[in-house]
């Protein structure tokens, strides 16, 4: 199976599917989001089918224009006196505040003159001016609990002319210090209660305490029949301690009553008869007082037959508000108690008694707006319908492209891996804040250069209704008659959806593709932080110095940017400077270990770095390097030295070979044709006898030199006395030398000579080197073998004058196949003395070799056995007569 679902083609194919079924996803949502105010399935499709005139969106319209009619009664009522503006009309803020009734008489004594409050309101909303002063005002309390506000000013000067002096409990206090706490505001709420008293100048107690009031609201203009807000507040007693709550209502006052005024200002004549298709009656039943906008019907005596004319026809919608809800009418769908409760809020009349009656001209005469939400709904109809139909298919499409590129993400056909993008080995965070980052860059272009109003709207719907959607939330306002999409902003929408899917897909294959190669949590910054840590944990050793370096210059940074003085400034600056010298020396370091490293890669085994300069790690890293020359040079000769090696092997091997089986050759030939009988056969036979051996003896060496150079052996210690393995040894060989015409000399001791040692491979050692001097000694000479003992060690030292001259080192001797015999004119094989080395060394001895002329000469060191060393004299003595006993 080809699995063509794997191929590039196809995964591009359905990634451009996607991107786009998303792009009219997002288009389509935003369309009947802003067309129909709601995601609810059921409310959209309702919305589709009905008819302008029984959409929520007019009903919603009825409302708002009955909502403009009842706060166009309230307006008139504060801003008018009548019948018209009145700008001396007297403002009682508190009524305001409760919106009470207001009749233009002043009830609280905080009021003003209606101009007056109108611009001190608009300069308050400004905010240009400092609107507060803080501790401008004083507090003192009486005997009986209540208090008296004071202007600072004119407290202080109370005090200046000794109308009011200050009595205090205890002698530590006076009266200056505390005047001068209440001017600089250090004295808060009963700070010294119960310590002091304020009396008049006749020594009578009038205050029982004094304290600043903190931040009071500078007046613009003085109330009604006084002279400050305070005055009002000290003389009325339902004012008195309740400063706080007058601050807190004028400022709410002052905070509306300009945009109310702004309204009232601006006029209502879209209401106007001619204006619009809506007519109203808002009737005051006790007054018999009709307000309207139809000329016609504004006799109350026609009352009943205009309300019957204003809900007569079939295109005429209408809804009349009575004071009683079970009398409530109207033909749209609208409810019934909320509509009322409207009315009844506006009235502010517990015995509400009023009608309120409204209809609109289905058949549109004036085009006004409702007119022109005819036209726009019948506009937007087709394009809501379109757009459920698009998301139901876009939505399928996108579903299956996001599953089918899940699937095959990071899947080729050719195999079964994970295939991983460049973009994938980027840390998970940065690629998460990049593809974030690319979306939020587009977001802010398209909010500068698109008119997205109607989508910040359809959002706000949708948020809205996703937020009450469990609590049976009732349906949301449409707005498919006031909402006009050009194809603009439609385009606008999906090249910007296009850009979200661009980078949703983005995200998407590569977090899939992470997730499979198991790279999502060890390919992110989080866990290359934490790694970096365990790592600085593990070398702390290695990282000390540099991390309490960095620490430390960090540190001081800080407190010089928080705390800049003299003493932090100089510190930090001597910190920084030492840091760039310690990073510029550590760079300079490392260049120059990195130009060793160059050149011995180079093959400069000689090249050293100078270590001049170079300390701590770096200088052992340099040491370390230069280390590297030497040793490889030391490898390089080994490898030279072995492959001479082997050349001499194959040398060497095969002319030791050759010389007696040419012999054996030869002599058996004669033997085949001459008489067996004769005596000379007998000669011959030694002969072969004699080559054999010796090859027999050159095969030995080989097979078990090859083994010392493997370390195939198996060593099995004992103790053994070495003097004993010297005498036997010299015995076997005795022959050997006698044939040579040379003596040997024994220095041996009396006490045993114990080693640990291998005895088999022990005796090889010294068979080889009494062989050695037997086949190269000088005939005629001595040969001196001495064992010495020390308290720590044995010690076996072989002399002899060698009869060829040795133009050749000590350690070139001790190497296989090499013979102080240049000719090679004796029976040795060369191997006997590195054979004797090996087994030394691997025995735990020491195998030393000099050379001085003609005098060559053989030291063996083994370790003494520590319950045969030598004893103290005494005992020795005791131990030699206890003998002789």
């Amino acid at each position: 199976m080809n699995k063509w679902y794997r191929k590039a083609i196809v995964k591009a194919s359905v990634l451009i599917l996607g991107i786009l079924s998303g792009a009219v996803f997002i288009t389509s949502l935003a369309v009947m989001t802003a067309l129909s105010g709601s995601l609810n399935p059921s409310q959209i499709m309702k919305v589709s089918r009905a008819s302008y005139e029984d959409s929520k969106a007019f009903s919603q319209s009825v409302e708002n224009y009955m909502v403009e009619v009842l706060n166009k009664s309230r307006l008139k009522q504060i801003f008018e006196m009548d019948g018209a503006y009145n700008p001396s009309k007297i403002i009682d803020v508190m009524d305001y505040y409760e919106e009470e009734l207001l009749d233009g008489d002043n009830h609280s004594g905080i009021a003003y003159k209606l101009e007056d409050l109108v611009e001190w309101s608009k300069e308050y909303q400004e905010g240009n001016a400092d609107q507060y002063a803080e501790n401008a005002v004083v507090v003192c309390q009486r005997q009986d609990g209540s208090y008296y506000y004071y202007d600072l000013n004119e407290f202080l000067s109370m005090f200046t002319n000794r109308q009011m002096f200050i009595k205090f409990e205890n002698d530590t206090n006076n009266q200056e210090s505390f005047l001068q706490s209440i001017r600089s505001g250090d004295m808060p709420t009963n700070w010294i209660s119960g310590d002091m008293s304020i009396c008049d100048v006749n020594g009578n107690e009038i205050y029982t305490d004094c304290w600043n009031f903190g931040r009071s609201l500078k007046e613009r203009y003085t109330p009604d029949g006084a002279k400050s807000i305070l005055e009002v507040v000290n003389e009325r007693p339902e004012l008195n301690g309740k400063l706080t709550v007058v601050y807190d209502k004028l400022t709410s006052v002052l905070t509306s009553i300009s945009s109310d005024f702004n309204t009232y200002e601006s006029g209502w004549g879209y209401l106007e008869e001619g204006n619009t298709n809506f007519t109203y009656l808002y009737v005051d039943m006790e007054a018999q007082k009709i307000i309207t906008n139809k000329k016609e019907f504004e006799r109350f005596n026609d009352l009943a037959n205009n309300i019957e004319q204003m809900k007569s026809g079939e295109s005429v919608k209408y809804m009349f508000v009575y004071p009683k809800l079970q009398d409530f009418q109207t033909n749209m769908d609208i409810s019934a108690s909320a509509e009322w409760s409207i009315v009844k809020m506006y009235e502010k009349d517990p015995n509400f008694n009023a009608i309120f009656a409204l209809s609109v001209d289905t058949t549109y005469p004036i085009q006004d707006q409702f007119y022109e939400g005819k036209e726009i709904y019948n506009s937007n109809i087709p394009l809501l319908r379109g757009s459920l139909i698009a998301i139901f298919l876009s939505g399928f499409s996108l579903l299956i492209a996001a599953v089918w590129l899940g699937v095959t993400a990071g899947m080729r056909p050719a195999d079964e891996e994970i295939h991983l993008t460049g973009f994938d080995r980027w840390k998970t965070e940065l690629a998460a804040v990049f593809i974030v980052g690319v979306w939020g860059l587009v977001t802010v272009i398209a909010l500068t250069v698109l008119d997205v109003t109607s989508l910040e709207e359809g959002l706000e719907t949708l948020g809205h209704y996703s937020a009450n959607f469990s609590a049976e939330m009732p349906e949301m306002y449409s707005k498919i008659f006031t909402q006009s999409l050009s194809l603009f902003d439609m385009t606008g929408v999906f090249l910007y959806a296009l850009v979200i899917f661009i980078c949703f897909f983005c995200g998407y294959m590569t977090l899939i593709r992470r997730i499979k190669g198991k790279i999502l949590w060890k390919g992110s910054l989080l866990y290359a932080i934490l790694s970096f840590g365990g790592e600085l944990l593990r070398e702390r050793t290695v990282v000390f110095k540099s991390a309490v370096l960095v620490i430390v210059v960090l540190l001081l940074n800080g407190l010089s940017i928080v705390n800049p003085n003299v003493i932090f400034l100089p510190l930090t600056i001597l910190s920084d400077c030492f840091a760039a010298w310690y990073v510029l020396r550590g760079a300079i370091a490392k260049d120059h270990i990195k130009k060793g490293i160059e050149q011995i890669a180079l093959g400069n085994l000689e090249y050293r770095i100078d270590l001049s300069g170079l300390r701590g790690t770096d200088l052992e890293l340099a040491k370390q390097v230069n280390e590297i020359g030497s040793g490889l040079n030391r490898a390089i000769d080994e490898a030279m030295r072995n492959e001479r090696l082997k050349t001499d092997l194959i040398t060497n091997v095969s002319h030791d070979i050759k010389t007696p089986l040419t012999s054996i050759i030869n002599y058996v030939d004669i033997l085949k044709r001459s008489d067996i009988a004769d005596e000379k056969i007998q000669g011959y036979l030694d002969i072969l006898e004699a080559k054999a051996q010796r090859l027999k003896t050159l095969t030995e060496d080989v097979v078990e030199a090859s083994k010392v150079s493997s370390g195939n052996i198996n060593l099995e210690y004992m103790d053994v006395d070495f003097r004993e393995m010297v005498q036997q040894t010299e015995g076997e060989m005795a022959e050997k030398f006698a044939a040579r015409n040379l003596t040997v000399v024994l220095n041996l001791p009396e006490e045993p000579a114990i080693v640990h040692v291998d005895g088999r491979r022990m005796w090889r050692v010294l068979e080889n080197i009494f062989g050695n001097a037997a086949k190269y000694a000088m005939p005629g000479t001595r040969v001196y073998a001495d064992l010495l003992l020390a308290q720590e060690e044995v010690q076996f030292t072989l002399k002899n004058m060698s009869e060829q001259q040795l133009n050749i080192s000590a350690d070139e001797l001790t190497e296989r196949f090499i013979r102080g015999d240049i000719s090679r004119s004796t029976e040795g094989s060369g191997l006997g003395l590195s054979i004797a080395k090996s087994l030394t060394t691997m025995q735990g001895g020491r195998f030393e070799l000099y050379l001085d002329g003609d005098l060559f000469k053989v030291d063996i060191h083994f370790p003494r056995q520590a319950s045969h060393r030598d004893v103290e004299p005494e005992e020795n003595e005791q131990e030699a007569s206890e003998s002789n006993l």
